[in-house]
């Protein structure tokens, strides 16, 4: 690494990281350690974390990613004889965004797969696994053939000592040094690098996406067999050097070329260069030979801790997310500033009241994750919270005493179907019709879960559906290791079943006899356009409430109101990204009997799809589409 230029930092180095302008090499940033013994929300609220908690590791990697990661781009050495004055890599710009340790049991399963010699010694000294996100703006001139381009991935160390440097894995990675060849006390050790990019093709081709950029992601495992190579060990390095002072700055690096156009009709290649300090990936468990040791045979094999021997076991997340409060500025779409809008929502969608009715009713003993973009993560945790302590009844005037009325049932967390929501019980006052939400979810074992997401403004304001895609590849490789079974919805969709628990649903589907053995499924989704004056919790309740239990009216829906392309679950021992409308896979790594049933074009299969006698996506859309597909809409006469 060459040193460029010797610059400070501070509020600057802010700058950078948003906008990708070029770092000195020499020395990569402020990358200190974070004291991790303080309180990493600076929100007081601390008594209900059984209910709602704000992911204070996803909120330091957050503040580490902005204080301290940066991004810059250079010319491959394969374009240096093509390159003319008049090439300006100015023309685009990058941004670090999401980085975590790899938490896929997929990833774990590729390291001991691909180790023929066995290092990985049963899985315990895996090679650290990693994965980044980098946004690199104006896609429109990206050359699209990008996977054959070079792509690598490196964890450095820079030691207080050259002699500790020297000494530290004598023999093994590489060190680096300045252009005068002097040394700089840092040592790093080079990963197996993959680069994942999904529609790219699809977001150039978009008439809407003109101008936008993409997240580029890089999965990376360091080697087996190295003890002090594994998660584990780096981030206790790290924690160490807080008292011994022995190590300055461990980081994450990636680099992947693009083609791109610039004054000439040939395309000619640059290297994105991304570093994010240890902080910023670290993760709320980094023991990786703990997923490794749990990993199952076959698709059944419940001796492993991915695969529950029943439906009570069965560990569930529902996930929805990016979360954003938007306004326009200057003509385009913008983050609202939350300094300027007190009061905002703060990226809490205003269908999740209504949605937490119905897991309430379908889904307990579950976890419901947030995400937000970092910037609004606090104000949403502030509204939740300031909506969980609010009475039931004032939540849900004309519904909550339909739910007192099965307050045996609510205790004991069994399944609640819709047709017990009737008006009947709806009228009537129960004993317990003075409950907070926040006792709601308790009694039914539901837990709301916000993770913060470093989004920098050019990210939100440059990329389709506001970052999406960079937090459904990082989805997966943060907390697939947590649950059995998640699932990835839009925040303004209800799960509407028909006569079984979700946990029932994804347990026949993933684990029982029955099972279709496939990594994931896809949601049918059926749309319910709101008009402006339903368009409060009791109208949306009623309108899924007639939807359910009329079935004329459900039968017409579920024939006519598939619109648009529905969400999806997996099964977590299998998936490799929630791409949003796919859960995609690595095939060579999956448990035997477990098989990729994503259909050519998505075509509609009842292996691929969750039928409509199982589960179906409610899109309860403020747009209209057709005029049949809305809430309280007169049916045409057949």
């Amino acid at each position: 690494f060459g040193l460029i230029g010797t610059v400070a930092f501070g509020l600057l180095n802010l700058y950078r990281a948003a906008f990708g302008i070029k770092q000195s090499n020499g020395t990569y940033g402020d990358m200190v350690p974070m004291d991790n013994t303080g309180d990493g929300t600076a929100i007081s609220q601390r008594l209900d974390d059984d209910v709602i908690y704000l992911d204070q590791f996803a909120m330091r990697n957050v503040r580490a990613t902005l204080q301290s990661a940066y991004s810059f781009m250079e010319w491959n050495p394969s374009s240096f004889i093509e390159v003319t004055p008049k090439d300006n890599l100015e023309q685009f710009q990058t941004a670090p965004l999401l980085a975590t340790v790899d938490r896929r049991p997929l990833t774990a399963k590729m390291q001991m797969v691909e180790d023929k010699d066995g290092f990985h010694d049963n899985g315990t000294l895996l090679g650290c696994a990693m994965t980044g996100t980098t946004f690199v703006s104006n896609l429109e001139y990206i050359y699209r053939k990008h996977e054959d381009l070079p792509v690598s991935c490196d964890l450095c160390i820079r030691f207080a000592s050259l002699e500790d440097s020297d000494t530290f894995l004598d023999g093994v990675g590489f060190e680096t040094i300045l252009d005068d060849q002097s040394a700089t006390g840092t040592k790093c050790f080079s990963g197996t690098a993959s680069r994942f990019a999904k529609f790219t093709s699809w977001q150039q081709t978009d008439k809407r996406f003109e101008g936008f950029g993409y997240p580029w992601t890089v999965d990376c495992t360091l080697p087996n067999g190295i003890k002090e190579l594994t998660c584990e060990a780096i981030t206790k390095l790290q924690d160490d050097s807080i008292t011994t002072g022995a190590v300055q700055k461990i980081y994450f690096q990636t680099s992947f070329a693009l083609d791109a156009y610039f004054s000439t009709p040939n395309a000619k290649t640059f290297d994105v260069v991304t570093r994010w300090p240890w902080d910023a990936l670290r993760s709320h468990d980094d023991d990786r030979s703990k997923i490794a040791s749990s990993l199952p045979n076959a698709w059944n094999d419940v001796s492993s801790g991915f695969v529950p021997s029943s439906v009570k076991e069965l560990k569930l997340a529902h996930v929805e997310g990016p979360g954003y409060s938007k306004t326009l500025l200057r003509g385009k779409l913008a983050l609202e500033g939350m300094l300027r809008s007190p009061n905002s929502y703060g990226g809490v969608h205003q269908r999740l009241i209504a949605n937490l009715f119905h897991l309430v009713r379908n889904a307990p003993g579950s976890t419901h994750i947030m995400a937000v973009v970092d910037g609004q993560v606090h104000q949403a945790y502030r509204r939740v919270h300031q909506l969980l302590n609010m009475r039931v009844r004032d939540l849900y005037p004309k519904n909550a005493n339909a739910i007192f009325a099965h307050y045996d049932v609510l205790k004991d967390k069994k399944y609640i179907p819709i047709t017990l929501m009737d008006d009947l019980e709806a009228r009537t006052v129960h004993a317990h019709n003075k409950m907070k939400m926040k006792e709601l979810l308790r009694l039914r074992g539901i837990k709301i879960h916000i993770v913060p997401l470093t989004t920098p403004s050019i990210a939100f304001e440059k990329s389709v559906c506001g970052g999406q895609y960079a937090f459904t590849s990082y989805l997966a490789a943060r907390f697939a290791a947590d649950y059995h079974v998640m699932m990835y919805i839009d925040g303004d969709t209800a799960m509407i079943e028909k006569s079984q628990s979700l946990k029932e649903i994804y347990y026949n589907r993933f684990f029982s006899e029955e099972s279709s053995k496939c990594v994931g499924h896809r949601f049918r989704l059926l749309e319910q356009y709101v008009n402006p004056a339903d368009d409060n919790i009791d109208d949306v309740l009623r309108c899924l409430d007639d939807l359910a239990t009329d079935p004329k009216r459900w039968n017409y829906v579920v024939k006519n109101c598939h619109l648009k392309e529905g969400h999806i679950v997996a099964r977590t021992d299998s998936i490799h990204q929630f791409n949003v409308h796919h859960p995609d896979t690595i095939d060579d790594y999956l448990p035997d009997g477990v098989k990729s049933c994503v259909t050519p074009g998505n075509r509609e299969t009842d292996e691929y799809f969750l039928t409509a006698d199982e589960v179906v996506q409610i899109h309860l859309r403020d747009r209209e589409r057709k005029p049949e597909c809305a809430c309280f809409a007169d049916l045409p006469i057949n």
